[in-house]
């Protein structure tokens, strides 16, 4: 039976945090019911707001990653807004930065200021290097880890120029773990009823995204290469291209699944003993995938489908965003939802992607506008509003 109870219902976020890894933490840790006050600066704002595509001045990034928030403006930079920060402390149970390392113990908003007004309060920080380490002071965005990490070494063709990979992964990855850590660390509170520090960053996010391609090196030394859409432990399983110009993505991947593509495919040469298990197959990787490109090129994409489909072979088309947004199964997820946006009207925006028999996580409110909230949030905090008629006049907040 589900519900209207959330699990996180009851516990409120100070989210601080731009662009995209910890917006993305709060993002999640508010589609699980949680109270998220965005802080954002008095000035320009976040700056994915800037980011196209835009629909009607509203950016689509920002969009996605700041629903079911509210919105506070406030200049930390001033004694005042740094008050107003901590008053806001007072009654939080998590708040998310970040900054480059130092800038909130420039503020006097640091770990040790806060929790010393709030010793529950859980307090993650994001980073590039994570707050410890020499090379904690770096700054770093999703493209320059992706390079510093190694794993642009390993994406793109064989022989080609390393290659960003399309999506922001790092990133967003580095929110899901936070969020994570967020989670842990308030059920850890529960048992003690002490908060703690939460250390995210990218560089640890894309080591451990690397997983068997960094044990590998560890355990034998071998540094992995780019192999396009190839995988280093199996083969066949990449893209081909079909008569018709299109792509498919063939899963070769066990002796189970191989035999039935020789069958299906009548891929007599490779009936060969050189090829009958997976270490042979990718120790001869370069013959073999050249004879499966061959026979693949000989078809169109969609009655291949259909052969590989009836034969058994795990295979699937290269879908370009549009194709996997309208394909039914996306829909019948659930992964797009309605909201009503106050100058946009109902916008579709990307909804949540675990589900559960008891709760219904959702997208309940759109991305709130700059400051949308900030005299409803000071006055749940006890300022009047003269008081907080003075804190704009004096552009604490806007």
């Amino acid at each position: 039976m589900v519900t209207g109870a959330l699990s996180l219902d009851g516990v409120r976020v100070i989210d601080l945090s731009r662009v995209l890894a910890g917006p993305f933490c709060g993002m999640l840790l508010a589609d699980m019911g949680a109270d998220v006050i965005k802080v954002e600066d008095t000035g320009s704002g976040d700056e994915s707001r800037t980011w196209p595509p835009h629909k009607d001045g509203e950016s689509a990034a920002y969009l996605v990653i700041n629903r079911n928030k509210r919105d506070l403006t406030l200049d930390l930079k001033s004694p005042d807004g740094a008050d107003v920060l901590r008053t806001l402390v007072k009654r939080a149970d998590v708040l998310i930065e970040n900054f480059r390392t130092g800038t909130m113990e420039g503020f006097g908003l640091g770990y040790d200021a806060l929790a010393a007004i709030n010793p529950g309060l859980i307090y993650c920080s994001i980073s590039a290097f994570g707050r410890t380490g020499p090379r904690k002071d770096g700054a770093g965005y999703e493209a320059l880890m992706q390079a510093f990490s190694g794993i642009m070494s390993i994406t793109g063709e064989p022989d080609g120029p390393p290659v960003r990979a399309g999506v922001s992964f790092l990133d967003l990855t580095t929110g899901i773990f936070s969020a994570f850590g967020i989670v842990n660390a308030l059920f850890y509170r529960a048992t003690t009823g002490l908060g703690q520090r939460v250390d995210g960053s990218l560089l640890e996010t894309a080591v451990t995204l690397l997983n068997y391609h960094a044990e590998g090196y560890l355990l034998t030394g071998a540094v992995p290469k780019a192999l396009g859409s190839s995988h280093p432990s199996l083969s066949p399983y990449r893209n081909f291209r079909c008569r018709d110009g299109q792509w498919v993505f063939i899963a070769g991947a066990n002796d189970r699944f191989w035999q039935r593509l020789v069958a299906v495919l009548d891929l007599g040469a490779l009936r060969d003993e050189r090829f009958a298990s997976n270490l042979g197959r990718v120790r001869h990787r370069a013959e073999l995938e050249a004879v499966v490109a061959d026979a693949i090129a000989k078809y169109d994409r969609e009655p291949l489908l259909k052969l590989l489909e009836e034969a058994g072979v795990p295979a699937t088309p290269v879908n370009t965003v549009d194709q996997v947004m309208n394909d039914p199964q996306t829909a019948a997820r659930q992964m797009i939802e309605r909201v009503l946006h106050p100058r946009l009207g109902e916008i579709p925006v990307i909804g949540t992607p675990v589900k559960y028999s008891r709760m219904r996580p959702g997208v309940r409110t759109p991305a709130p506008l700059q400051s949308e909230h900030t005299d409803q949030v000071l006055a749940e905090l006890g300022y009047s509003a003269d008081e907080i008629g003075a804190l704009r006049a004096k552009k604490v907040i806007r």
